[in-house]
């Protein structure tokens, strides 16, 4: 018998009004690539207090991000046409344009964990959860994103990437977000490939049958006051 993963991608921009949904259903396969691992951004992210602090997912999570941000071609080679070799249900037109996109796209800048899109993070993680895992951009409460980034004090653009399925290392789910399967807009991909954002602030859970659920907050630089 399979066994099956269902995954729910929900994307948001800046103060976002309204959110898109994607469902796949995969066979519940670890995807677990030997990649060489970039000392020079591990190097960078244990530079950060936030990054140090974080969880084993978290941290995987964000260097994962960062490797895609500033090796896209390598990222394309190394993870994206493994995984859809392991996963051929996803090939088709979503998968052709990330690939071509990846081709196109000059190295992005670093996101360095940031406390305030942490906090926003792991607040709205742990709403999620206390609301029996309802997955939304909104909060249990009625508060928007917007709502919850004026809540944190975060003073810059800002958008977020939510993913819920079976992830041990956070690269399948980073990968699913990037494929924007269904999603017509590709706010995740726009998100993830988004020059301007130069901050980042990620939490997990995890929700009833083995879901991990990752919220990813992105920034760009404060505003001075």
């Amino acid at each position: 018998m399979k066994a099956w993963a269902l995954l729910i991608l929900l994307v948001g921009s800046s103060w976002v009004k309204a959110q898109n949904y994607s469902q796949v259903l995969l066979p519940d396969i670890a995807f677990e690539p030997k990649l060489v691992v970039k000392q020079a951004i591990l190097e960078k992210l244990n530079e950060n207090q936030i990054f140090r602090a974080s969880d084993p997912l978290v941290q995987s999570f964000i260097y994962w991000t960062n490797y895609a941000r500033l090796f896209p071609k390598e990222f394309r080679d190394s993870a994206l046409l493994p995984y859809l070799n392991q996963q051929p249900r996803l090939k088709g037109k979503y998968a052709n344009s990330l690939i071509e996109d990846l081709t196109k796209v000059d190295p992005l800048p670093f996101l360095e964990p940031e406390e305030k899109l942490t906090l926003a993070a792991r607040q709205h993680a742990k709403d999620i959860k206390g609301n029996g895992g309802s997955v939304s951009h909104r909060s249990s409460d009625g508060s928007s994103f917007g709502d919850r980034m004026n809540k944190v004090g975060y003073k810059g653009c800002a958008g977020e990437n939510i993913f819920l399925g079976k992830d041990k290392l956070g690269l399948s789910g980073l990968l699913l977000l990037y494929l924007d399967i269904n999603l017509p807009d590709l706010g995740h991909r726009k998100n993830l490939l988004n020059p301007n954002y130069k901050k980042m602030g990620v939490s997990t859970v995890q929700l009833d049958d083995n879901q991990t659920l990752i919220i990813q907050e992105l920034g760009c630089l404060e505003i001075a006051k």
